[in-house]
């Protein structure tokens, strides 16, 4: 009786944040790189359902990714299922995040939940509280497997404080898109990695200088604040960013939060940005047309921003507040969760599954395909992956900014602003930072009072999902 309440809770929580949408979107689906042809296998053709052996461990596997990333998610699974005759996994595509979210949980109450699922990071929380899980960390400890293969950023965001608890497979994070030849022109060159927000403001007032309609443009989205508020060392949530104890106060309103805020809205307000409202393609649409020389977006529009442009893109790290030094990103994305199926046995060939993920030669074709980043740490030797950074420098900044991303603090303490936010209705508290650029921008108030306005909904939402929960 209690886990169903939980599942009611979660119904609802889950409901409204489909009503409100992820900040993040799944990049828009790439075609495969020219030069990847040697390193990316061919998709077989298309012959239907394949005959499977009675005696064969069948999986279903829901994932999220639809479009060109179906196709390269499909590829994957069509990889594992050849590369052994024991396991066999159903890939089958439930639509958004959220529709994939929605569809496990009604899947909980009928019994007819997958084997394993892709879920978006902003989910965590609600993850661990179904109760339903085989902690990644339990399969790990059984053989031996070192979770230190994982980047650090990555394999700390998915952690409770027994480890990891799902398996990352597609991370992205913010990175800064700029047009070389307006940069050229303004005398500047590539932004340095520890620029702070009076570096941006220079750059913007060199660029303005040679007659550049926009310095920079950004959807006003909740994403670049987690990210920026991050990377200038901030916390989103008490306890340590709902580390280590339920978050029940949102902190973004306080020290560097509002120092972020006013950055943002304020290269809106000043003529900087152009102000286009929650949008994404909107966005890239005025860098595109080179109305803007800089452009805050995701890294997995990598390699889609290349190939649509005029011009040749390059990137840079996202900045920091002017009070703090650089720390690095939060990632986004999702990852892969394993259901307990109440069978060992299959729980086991589920976690056959996810190893394979985030093997090398998995990762390399699932990277080049898509512009997901690899989540492992053992890839600068890879001869193909060499080859093709070598011509895709932009892929290499967004793992250079996470690679270098300091997830521990001098004193060997983890460092909370980088691991993230975790919170059961988070998706919902992201949409009250959307809500206050408007409150700034059109209703006229200051940063430090939107934050206030956003954090006092966001501790009422944290008050009734933990009340559930019996904290």
């Amino acid at each position: 009786m209690k886990f169903m309440l939980r599942i009611v809770v979660l119904v609802f929580v889950m409901a409204f944040v489909v009503a409100c949408g992820a900040d993040e979107p799944a990049a828009p689906p790439p075609p495969p790189a020219d030069d990847a042809a040697e390193v990316i296998p061919e998709p077989a053709e298309e012959v239907g359902e394949p005959e499977v052996p009675a005696d064969v461990i069948t999986l279903d596997f829901w994932h999220a990714m639809g479009g060109g990333l179906g196709e390269a998610t499909d590829l994957l699974v069509q990889m594992f299922n050849e590369s052994q005759d024991a396991i066999f996994v159903r890939s089958t595509f439930q639509g958004s995040y959220d529709d994939t979210y929605n569809a496990l949980l009604s899947a909980f109450e009928a019994g007819t939940q997958p084997n394993i699922i892709q879920n978006f990071d902003l989910a965590s929380q609600t993850m661990f509280d179904t109760g339903r899980l085989v902690p990644a960390h339990e399969m790990m400890a059984a053989e031996g497997f070192n979770p230190d293969v994982f980047v650090p950023a990555v394999r700390d965001y998915y952690s409770d404080e027994n480890g990891m608890v799902a398996m990352a497979w597609n991370s992205s994070t913010p990175i800064v898109y700029f047009n070389p030849d307006m940069f050229e022109a303004a005398g500047l060159d590539t932004p340095d990695d520890e620029w702070n927000f009076d570096d941006f403001h220079a750059a913007c007032e060199a660029l303005e200088a040679t007659g550049v309609q926009f310095c920079v443009t950004f959807g006003q989205v909740g994403w670049f604040f987690e990210q920026i508020l991050a990377n200038s060392g901030g916390l989103y949530f008490d306890n340590n960013n709902g580390r280590t104890g339920r978050a029940t106060e949102a902190v973004f309103n306080q020290g560097q939060g509002v120092e972020v805020f006013e950055f943002l809205t304020g290269l809106i307000a000043d003529g900087r940005a152009p102000n286009l409202g929650n949008t994404w393609t909107d966005t890239r649409s005025t860098f595109l047309a080179e109305q803007a020389a800089m452009l805050f977006d995701s890294t997995a529009a990598a390699r889609d921003l290349q190939d649509q442009s005029e011009f040749d893109v390059r990137t840079a790290f996202i900045p920091h507040s002017n009070s703090s030094e650089r720390n690095g990103v939060i990632i986004g994305g999702a990852a892969l969760w394993l259901l307990d199926s109440g069978d060992p046995v299959k729980d086991q060939a589920a976690w056959e599954f996810m190893k394979f993920m985030a093997e090398e030669d998995t990762q390399v074709v699932w990277h080049t395909n898509t512009g997901y980043f690899p989540v492992t740490v053992d890839m600068d030797d890879n001869v193909e992956l060499q080859a093709f950074w070598e011509d895709n420098p932009n892929f290499v900044t967004a793992i250079r900014q996470l690679g270098t991303t300091r997830t521990e603090l001098a004193d060997g303490s983890l460092n909370y602003a980088v691991l993230g936010g975790q919170a059961g209705p988070f998706p919902a508290i992201r949409r009250m930072i959307v809500e206050a650029y408007s409150d700034v921008l059109d209703g006229g108030m200051s940063a430090q009072e939107a934050l206030d306005r956003a954090a006092r909904r966001a501790n009422q939402e944290l008050a009734d999902y933990n009340a559930f929960f019996g904290q």
